[in-house]
Order: structure tokens, then sequence, then C-alpha cells
């Protein structure tokens, strides 16, 4: 897959999960997630990690480390970095980058 389909196949994964999130604030009964989720319509996508960092529970905690994680490598394609290990800098072979396109570390430096 060349970047461009691997930029694509991220960007829609990142907006799949963007929309997982609107709709779990959404169904709650919650009045701050009502809040939070108007704020989000209001504020462009990439000031999302922002505004809900420190302020969803647990049950958001994977859909927000998704976003990161999606975010993080749409940005290393832009700067030419996509499929190197942010802490070593070696490639990241093909089959992890297959198996998760957003892959930020090799397998020797994955927790």
């Amino acid at each position: 897959m060349n970047n461009t389909e691997i930029q694509t196949k991220l960007s829609a994964e990142l907006a799949q999960v963007r929309q997982r999130l609107l709709d779990m604030l959404a169904k709650s009964d919650q009045g701050y997630h009502q809040q939070l989720l108007s704020q989000l319509k209001d504020n462009p996508p990439s000031e999302w990690l922002e505004l809900t960092a420190n302020n969803l529970g647990p049950e958001y905690q994977l859909l927000i480390a998704r976003i990161e994680k999606l975010e993080a490598a749409l940005c290393q394609i832009d700067i030419g970095q996509y499929g190197y290990c942010c802490d070593c800098e070696e490639k990241i072979d093909d089959e992890r980058l297959l198996a998760d396109p957003a892959s930020q570390r090799c397998r020797r430096c994955a927790p």
C-alpha cells in the first residue's frame, strides 16, 4: 500500500472513531457529556483531543487513544516519517503496519 492509500484508510477510520465518540456522548444521560458534545460539534476535530483528554471516564479512553494514534500516524505521513518507530526511529516491519496502519512503534519498542 502506498502512502496515499494508507492516508485514505487512516482518515476514514479516524472519521469513524470520531463519529463513535459523538454517538456515545449523544446517548449519555450525563449533562456534562451533552455539554462536551456541543463543544466538540462547535470546534474543529483537530481540537477534540485537547477538549476530551482529561474530561471523560475510562469508557471513552480506548476511543480517545485511537484518535490520538490515528492523528499521529497521519501527521507522520505529512512529515515523511510514516513507518518509522517514534522511539528508536527504525523501520516498523510491514506485517505490523498491515495489522495496524497506525502503529507508532516497532516490535522491540512496543510496550
